[in-house]
């Protein structure tokens, strides 16, 4: 027990350091004072104020700014004590978990050991996005394309522990049609378990990189890095996103024109790598992104900086 609530204390501390932070609050009567936050319920938080005397304050009582504090702080609660008592702590052990359509409107498959909970700080999470082969209602657990069966392999995740998400794409649509459903999912993982929002990470394969294509351009600030390939490379992410990007293209796709763009991405200051392979068909070039040397090292060293730290809510 003494060994569960050290860990959950070592999660606490960067996530809920704000709370020792006295700053001014205001009631919705215009009143303010100065105060520290002890602790919160969705109703009240109880405040002790500078002279040291805490008390009760109705949340309904207090001002929009002061209410998003508090929404933060129960957040970042639930987040560092996800691994143990939260709606994922059960699936995060070691084995591919499915976790039906009907509890976040997407079926994902989720992958994480024993070693997050062990941590002393906050997780990557690595989405991948498969191709239009791979759609289906329904997938056994553990069937997931090369890039995170093989992060998930012994040989890199302990190098690259992270929490691994493959959502499920239905018959007769696209991964753009599930943007705003996959941001959803993304919010409530971040929001329930001690991930960290600055190195999330995205991977996808022909509509799969279409797919991510299609977050970057819904939220052009929120990842670290996204690894493409023989998705569509689009020029406007030079002037819209900073996201570092990996290119890997066949022959059999618009090989040259993502070039262009990894190339002006580059010029522009902006991390992208491009790899080319002519004599590859669309079908090998997922597992040749997987397969090359020093990808996943590039990926999880990527961070986004603080002032560029991504929001939590669209």
């Amino acid at each position: 027990m003494k060994n569960h609530l050290f860990a959950v204390l070592l999660l606490l501390a960067p996530l809920l350091s704000f709370s020792e932070t006295e700053r001014t609050w205001t009631s919705t009567s215009g009143k303010t004072f100065r105060g520290t936050l002890n602790s919160a319920t969705k109703d009240s938080a109880n405040v002790r104020r500078s002279d040291g005397r805490s008390f009760d304050i109705p949340l309904a009582s207090l001002s929009e700014v002061d209410q998003k504090y508090i929404a933060q702080f129960l957040t970042d609660q639930n987040r560092a004590t996800g691994l143990t008592e939260g709606p994922f702590a059960d699936r995060i052990d070691g084995e591919w978990i499915k976790v039906p359509r009907e509890e976040h409107g997407i079926l994902f498959q989720m992958y994480g050991t024993s070693k997050l909970k062990r941590l002393k700080e906050p997780f990557p999470l690595f989405v991948h996005l498969h191709g239009a082969g791979a759609r289906a209602m329904d997938v056994e657990a553990g069937k997931v394309e090369i890039a995170p069966q093989r992060l998930a392999s012994e040989e890199f995740y302990d190098d690259f522990p992270c929490l691994i998400i493959v959502p499920l794409c239905p018959p007769d649509t696209f991964w753009g049609d599930h943007t705003a459903g996959l941001e959803k999912l993304i919010d409530t993982l971040c929001n329930s378990l001690p991930v960290d929002r600055n190195r999330i990470y995205l991977s996808g394969y022909s509509m799969g990189a279409r797919g991510i294509g299609s977050l970057i351009d819904s939220r052009p600030h929120h990842y670290a890095a996204a690894l493409f390939a023989d998705g569509e490379a689009k020029m406007s992410w030079v002037e819209t996103t900073d996201t570092a990007l990996w290119f890997t293209f066949s022959g059999e796709r618009d090989l040259e024109g993502a070039k262009k763009v990894a190339d002006a991405y580059s010029a522009a200051g902006k991390i992208a790598k491009f790899d080319g392979y002519p004599d590859h068909t669309h079908n090998q070039i997922h597992w040749t992104l997987a397969k090359t040397e020093g990808v996943y090292e590039w990926c999880f060293s990527q961070v986004r900086s603080a002032n560029q730290e991504p929001s939590t809510e669209k």
